[in-house]
């Protein structure tokens, strides 16, 4: 006689057996634990990006751009202004000229002189400063004492110049160092500018006058 399969628990089949019954294929065995040393890197899933709030995001830009102006200030800042000789080659030659745009209660008195390592180039009726190595350029020079004085001077001279450094050598041959010009602050190839030289003689005489009429002009409309 047969034994008759019993009710108790523990005589239950077990569940991989069930799975082989049923048709089902078994679980695979879990993986191996392996050593970090051994685990291979491309195998491993990159570290999410962090989140950062949108707030948070905006404070470290805000941050970061002023640490950039900081810094760009400091690189470009530039030395105080202390009285030095200034050196002409166009227009400002004129003492009256000179006189009337930094506005001197008398004519100053300019001196002959020139600069080496420059040469000049033509801007419309203006002349501008640019490097040459080999270069000479005449013209005059003045001291200026009052930084008022050379703000005009900047003024007068719009951003199509910049300050630069110069050695002038006089005409009694004495070197004076430490003393600035205006030079042309674009590129010395550029377009706008033409071979040619400065006539002061030809400006006088069809251009200065309506320089200093507008300059006067303005200046008495400035007061009134």
């Amino acid at each position: 006689m047969e034994n008759e399969p019993s009710n108790d628990r523990g005589s239950e089949p077990h569940p991989q057996e069930l799975i082989s019954i049923s048709g089902i294929p078994p679980l695979p065995p879990p993986l191996p634990c392996l050593p970090l040393s051994r685990i291979n890197p491309r195998l491993v899933p990159p570290t999410p990006p962090l989140r950062i709030k949108a707030s948070t995001a905006r404070i470290i830009s805000d941050l970061g751009k002023q640490s950039l102006n900081v810094s760009t200030k400091v690189e470009y800042l530039e030395p105080p202004f202390e009285p030095c000789f200034l050196f002409f080659y166009g227009s400002l030659m004129d003492p009256e000229v000179l006189q009337t745009i930094i506005k001197l209660p008398e004519l100053p008195i300019v001196n002959n002189g020139l600069i080496e390592g420059f040469t000049v180039k033509m801007w419309g009726i203006y002349p501008a400063l640019i490097p040459c190595e080999d270069g000479e350029v005449h013209g005059t020079y003045f001291k200026i004492n009052k930084l008022a004085h050379f703000l005009r001077l900047m003024e007068y001279e719009t951003s199509v110049y910049t300050w630069c450094s110069c050695i002038v050598r006089t005409s009694c041959g004495e070197t004076l160092k430490n003393c600035r010009t205006f030079c042309w602050a674009g590129d010395p190839q550029s377009n706008e500018l033409e071979a040619g030289s400065f006539n002061l003689l030809r400006y006088q005489r069809y251009f200065k006058n309506s320089v200093v009429r507008n300059c006067s002009s303005a200046e008495r409309t400035s007061r009134s």
